[in-house]
């Protein structure tokens, strides 16, 4: 478990944090630092747009998609902005994290905006910093910002090691690896050629038996929403499917919630080939959307975040690969460099995948009282990924999870 530690004073002055100061300075080996939390999200606007510009991060924690999450989701269940800025002497913003703070049984702790339904989660940071910066410095920057928000522990899940190719700064902290890692395909212009070296002529006759017999069996359309309206039309659906998935394996559904539901369609309102838009594509087989693939552009990347499968028949011609060997040769012609599937293993990201990016999660104390949200975490997170990278294991997890709570 990662620990670090707040002087006594410190914690003393967090207790009495209405009257605290939320301006600080620390010196570091990329210059001193003034650090700053804002409780206002839009008052740093600018400042946060202009970094993920140039920055380095993940689309989870940039000011749109934070912003949106925080409205939606966060603010509703009683989550408290806690967003940290470091500036530089000269004014110039090298750092953003973009913090929410949660109370459980009186513990105060820190999470990252969105973590609760992202792949990727990490601060925004200037590419300079971020390799300047030490292990000492970060520990010696998170220490007051905990001191100054009043934080009793911080839980940061789900971190990618690195980014566009720079260290993560949030890897010199103590850490531990995430259940899960990151898969994703490095896309070729030639998707011909990509394809066949993915796949054996077996592998690729089997797929065109099966789209051919599924067009045998009903007329088919293999396309993408073109407006928001009909993003919001195929997100019900999604939600709908997802529905009868989760409740067939005995898996709790994310989505059940209103505030959960309004993010996305939040997202799906957002302007076609926007970054950050929820783009939605779909398999309809007949009248039905045999399967729906969700997912964003940015930067280099298309990432997705939600897929279902439609519970009827058509099921057995696995629409789901049809659809996502469709998403690839689009995401090739468009000029994309990656095409990333997110944390977690599944068969389809074995097949496709040559790029993984391990995550990993610090679960942090900064006094006694924080060992009791930390200490539980960290040993299931150490759990979760023993069984995870057990083949065995996790068929038989399934299996009984299936078994003891599925429906199907």
């Amino acid at each position: 478990m990662a620990v670090v530690s707040l002087p006594l004073q410190r914690q003393k002055q967090a207790e009495g944090r209405a009257s605290a100061p939320c301006i600080s300075a620390v010196q570091t080996s990329a210059g001193r630092l003034r650090l700053a939390v804002v409780r206002d999200l839009q008052s740093i606007e600018d400042q946060w747009r202009t970094l993920e510009t140039r920055g380095v991060c993940a689309h989870a924690q940039t000011y749109a998609r934070a912003d949106a999450w925080f409205r939606l989701v966060s603010a509703p269940a009683g989550a408290e902005p806690a967003i940290v800025c470091g500036h530089a002497e000269d004014g110039d913003v090298q750092f953003v994290w973009p913090f929410e703070i949660s109370e459980v049984y009186g513990i105060r702790c820190l999470y990252w905006i969105g973590a609760e339904q992202s792949n990727y989660n990490m601060g925004i940071f200037d590419p300079n910093f971020a390799l300047r910066v030490t292990g000492e410095d970060m520990r010696a920057l998170l220490n007051q910002a905990a001191s100054l928000i009043g934080a009793n522990a911080a839980r940061f899940e789900n971190q990618p090691v690195e980014r566009d190719g720079i260290p993560n700064p949030m890897g010199l902290l103590p850490h531990h690896p995430s259940a899960n890692d990151g898969h994703a395909v490095l896309l070729d212009r030639d998707f011909d050629t990509l394809y066949r070296n993915r796949f054996s002529g077996k592998s690729r006759n089997t797929l065109r038996r099966k789209e051919r017999r599924l067009r045998e069996e009903c007329d088919v359309t293999i396309g993408w929403a073109k407006t928001a309206g009909e993003r919001r039309g195929l997100l019900e659906e999604f939600f709908r499917q997802k529905t009868v998935q989760f409740s067939e394996q005995g898996i709790a559904n994310v989505f059940a919630d209103g505030p959960s539901r309004a993010f996305y369609h939040e997202l799906a309102s957002w302007p076609t080939g926007q970054q950050g838009t929820l783009e939605i594509a779909y398999l309809k087989a007949g009248d039905e959307y045999a399967a729906i693939s969700c997912g964003i552009f940015f930067k280099d990347a298309f990432t997705t975040l939600l897929t279902s499968i439609h519970d009827g028949p058509m099921r057995k011609f696995s629409p789901g690969a049809l659809l996502l060997h469709r998403q690839i040769e689009d995401a090739c012609r468009k000029g994309v460099n990656f095409f990333d599937m997110g944390a977690g293993d599944a068969r389809h990201k074995n097949e496709w995948c040559d790029v993984s990016t391990p995550l990993i999660q610090s679960s942090i104390a900064f006094d006694e009282r924080g060992y009791l949200l930390t200490a539980p975490s960290a040993v299931l997170t150490a759990t979760k990924r023993f069984i995870k990278t057990r083949p065995a294991l996790w068929a038989l997890a399934q299996a009984t999870r299936r078994r003891l709570y599925g429906t199907s």
